[in-house]
């Protein structure tokens, strides 16, 4: 059975590139190759609403973009994938964009542009889209939205949130609102991290919806996930893929998607994030790879 749901948060056209030894202010850092493909790619809630609707639900984007072609490009390649783009606000003058720089130390820097519309809040399309779903998927995007997000919820809807360490999105305020709100919430291993300044790490669990879904990601070596008295660990295969941009939104994606048809069944939701998130890095690697 198909649900409704708006993902709402920062559009962004990516360019993910491989890089000899990135060294700031001390000298030229040079670029090996280019990453994404087509470039750029579409990032912020793109893989996320993608995966959704592979699923076959009904998803609806909730982003803001520039009146210009690279806006133009990031709606086109969201309704190819069959997402609902009527929630997509073109209001801003430029597109927001992403730099990711993969070293050979296996570390990621990434430099963010959000556009001229950065403090962002809902469109009075956006509110009726949101209110008018079964699930919300929160990804980092304004402060202002997100509170309305938060604000426009009723009891019979369910929200999940794809968590990014972001202070300008997230304050500690918004998150335990969003903690307590939450029926899934999905983090990196690094974004604990930062979940934990927040949040004392023994009290986590006790901050969020009784029943809450909580996966964290450690890259191969697995997800960790906490339901109750669940607490396991699913197992991943390790892809030799230097660009891993997006794979933890199509984890969160899958996992969502299998909740969805099947709200009890936890192994299997996180199961079925790995399976689509090993599905997207396997499609970047060569062909010979």
């Amino acid at each position: 059975m198909s649900s409704k749901v708006a993902v709402v948060g920062y559009a962004s056209m990516d360019h993910s590139m491989e890089c000899d030894e990135f060294r700031a202010a001390a000298g030229t850092t040079l670029i090996k190759r280019r990453l994404s493909d087509p470039w750029p790619g579409i990032g912020g809630i793109a893989h996320t609403a993608r995966g959704l609707a592979a699923a076959g639900h009904e998803v609806h984007a909730i982003t803001w973009v520039g009146d210009d072609e690279p806006g133009k490009e990031y709606i086109d390649r969201l309704n190819a994938y069959g997402v609902n783009i009527s929630g997509i606000s073109t209001d801003s003058v430029r597109t927001p964009s992403c730099y990711l720089f993969y070293g050979p130390d296996g570390e990621t820097v990434v430099v963010y542009d959000p556009g001229d519309r950065a403090a962002g809040n809902l469109t009075e399309q956006q509110r009726e889209i949101v209110k008018d779903c079964d699930w919300v998927c929160l990804m980092v995007g304004p402060r202002p939205a997100n509170l309305e997000v938060l604000d426009l919820l009723t009891d019979d809807q369910q929200l999940a949130w794809g968590v990014k360490g972001d202070p300008d999105a997230y304050s500690p305020g918004v998150v335990h609102r969003i903690l307590a709100r939450s029926s899934v919430v999905s983090f990196s291993a690094r974004e604990r991290v930062f979940l934990d300044r927040i949040v004392a790490p023994r009290t986590l669990l006790e901050r969020t919806r009784l029943n809450a879904l909580l996966a964290e990601t450690h890259g191969p070596a697995g997800v960790r996930i906490w339901r109750g008295d669940i607490h396991d660990m699913v197992p991943c295969t390790e892809i030799d893929a230097v660009d891993t941009t997006g794979a933890g939104d199509m984890f969160f994606a899958g996992m969502v998607a299998s909740l969805l048809e099947h709200p009890d069944e936890t192994r299997q939701a996180a199961e079925r994030g790995v399976e689509a998130a090993t599905a997207m890095l396997l499609e970047r690697l060569p062909v010979n790879g």
